[in-house]
């Protein structure tokens, strides 16, 4: 943007007319700075960071979907397991005679 500056023809005037966005350019460039942001990564990289991430979201999502539908297994078993806890004792007959050997 500096160098635009250097060749345009009228520098003042350019700088005047883009003024808003050497402001811009100047807050950013301190609030990277006051957070230990000295390089900024090229595009190509950023790219990259952002398809892996991407890629990071979808399998946490199958996973987070597979864990649901255990989950809801897991709830009727317990279900299940609590429901015959609480069933009242079904009384077997036995038969007088023991079995012998």
């Amino acid at each position: 943007m500096i160098e635009d500056c250097k060749s345009a023809k009228n520098p003042k005037a350019y700088l005047t007319k883009h003024q808003a966005e050497y402001q811009l350019h100047d807050s950013l460039k301190k609030e990277l700075q006051d957070l230990g942001v000295t390089k900024i990564p090229s595009s190509n990289k950023i790219q990259k960071r952002i398809e892996n991430l991407e890629s990071e979201q979808t399998a946490t999502l199958r996973e987070k979907q597979e864990l649901q539908k255990k989950q809801k297994t897991l709830d009727i078993i317990r279900q299940n397991f609590t429901a015959l806890l609480n069933a009242p004792e079904i009384q077997i007959p036995v038969s007088e005679k023991e079995p012998t050997l």
